[in-house]
């Protein structure tokens, strides 16, 4: 008798999921409430379960189109998916683009890309137009690979506060990215000077850029936009990008059409690009780019931020156990100033609550692909005879400008917890497979 009420206990939880699901049920009447409670507890979870956390169309709407295994992205807030370094191994130099971190800051747009049109606008083109995607793809083709990495990446690593304790800040909030908001690709498209000379560009000063995204913010929805200098804009390899790894861009990615400044933080990059203005006069920053700058005690004047930082990473997942004995480490460390001519790399012990003491000194890692501009470096180094305990482990790049990445200590504090690249540290544990409970 319990089997068979189990199963027909089971037959009314599937009822019930069937019922929510065809006839769109987001919550439950008393009357539903009655019939499903005779169901048992399992159908009142399945009510649970089947009502979705937001309306669609709401303020909360997910962000992030794509399916996003946790096994490979850590969560980080609604539009906020953080590439796992454990699985980056596995991928080689570039990141398949159903692995590559990230950050949209609404839901993408639907965009028909036959009907889509970029628009060219502002007074230092003389004659503006639109180009349809068929147009672009008849200008000349570029295919660059290139890191791209955020420009708040590593910024759950700042203190909350100014260690200074000056008392005029508020806390870093918002998106709490540890070191995998980067990702490096193939990138194919047209060069920026190419479209705005098509439209008779004359002395530029400024070029805005504005995607067809729409963002809540307290002043009403706005769309993201980035200006940047006309210099910068015009070089050769500062592209509007139609293709990733080969493949249509994807719908998280900016689809049909997203900027590439190479070696310039990924906040630059605005993606479902609508509107290009390039402006004989500086233009205002607007909406979220007013906020992308460098204000702190160590900052009299705010500082835009522009070139990407020196950074480096571990391929390991943060907290990860390792078995003792030999194993090599493996990283990536990258930099929008210049190519990675060196890495080393250090492991500390934890020897009591608070107290590490050194395991290794630093030590230079072997780079296992060839310097090249503006993409990360593979590197390795190995560990020996790894033995139980709790470790921290830490990368310290340098390019051939001479970036080195600094101490945390030496990092300064910023209000909006930008440009962080300290060598922070990477714990794991050793344990003998014996001691898992």
């Amino acid at each position: 008798m319990g089997a068979m009420e189990d199963r027909r206990r089971r037959d009314r939880v599937e009822d019930v999921r069937r019922d929510l699901v065809e006839n769109g049920q987001t919550g439950c009447s008393r009357r539903r409430f009655i019939v499903y409670s005779a169901a048992g507890p399992l159908a009142l979870a399945a009510v649970r379960q089947a009502r979705p956390e937001t309306a669609p169309g709401t303020a909360r709407e997910d962000f992030v189109v794509q399916e996003t295994p946790s096994r490979c992205f850590s969560h980080r807030g609604n539009g906020s998916e953080e590439m796992k370094w454990g699985p980056v191994g596995e991928y080689g130099d570039l990141i398949p683009n159903d692995r590559f971190y990230i950050h949209n800051r609404a839901r993408p747009p639907r965009i028909d890309r036959s009907s889509w049109r970029l628009e060219i606008t502002g007074d230092a083109v003389l004659r503006p137009r639109s180009f349809s995607y068929a147009e672009l793809l008849a200008l000349p083709q570029v295919t660059l690979r290139r890191t791209l990495d955020c420009g708040a990446n590593c910024s759950a690593f700042y203190p909350e506060l100014p260690p200074s304790g000056d008392g005029r800040w508020l806390p870093t909030g918002y998106t709490q990215w540890h070191f995998g908001a980067v990702g490096c690709a193939e990138w194919t498209g047209v060069r920026v000077g190419d479209v705005l000379a098509a439209a008779g560009l004359g002395d530029a000063a400024d070029v805005r850029f504005v995607g067809l995204d729409e963002i809540a913010t307290p002043e009403g929805t706005v769309h993201y936009s980035e200006v940047v200098a006309a210099d910068k804009a015009l070089r050769d390899d500062s592209l509007l990008v139609h293709h990733m790894n080969g493949a249509d861009l994807p719908v998280d990615h900016g689809y049909p059409l997203r900027v590439l400044l190479s070696g310039w933080g990924a906040n630059t990059a605005v993606k479902w690009l609508g509107t290009i203005e390039a402006s004989t006069r500086v233009l205002p920053a607007r909406g979220l780019q007013r906020n992308q700058v460098l204000t702190g005690p160590s900052y009299p004047t705010p500082v835009r931020p522009t070139v990407g930082r020196i950074r480096s990473a571990i391929e390991l997942d943060e907290g990860v156990t390792l078995p003792p004995g030999d194993h090599t480490l493996h990283g990536r460390a990258w930099s929008g100033a210049g190519t990675i001519d060196r890495v080393d790399v250090k492991i500390e012990r934890l020897t009591a609550p608070g107290r590490w003491a050194e395991e290794t000194p630093w030590r230079e890692a072997r780079l296992l692909t060839p310097p090249e501009p503006l993409i990360w470096v593979r590197f390795e180094v190995p560990w020996r005879s790894a033995r139980p305990g709790r470790y921290r482990v830490m990368s310290r790049a340098r390019d051939k400008a001479g970036n080195v990445q600094p101490r945390p200590s030496d990092v300064p504090w910023n209000q909006h917890g930008l440009g962080y690249n300290g060598h922070a540290p990477l714990y794991l544990t050793v344990l003998p497979p014996r001691t898992m409970p």
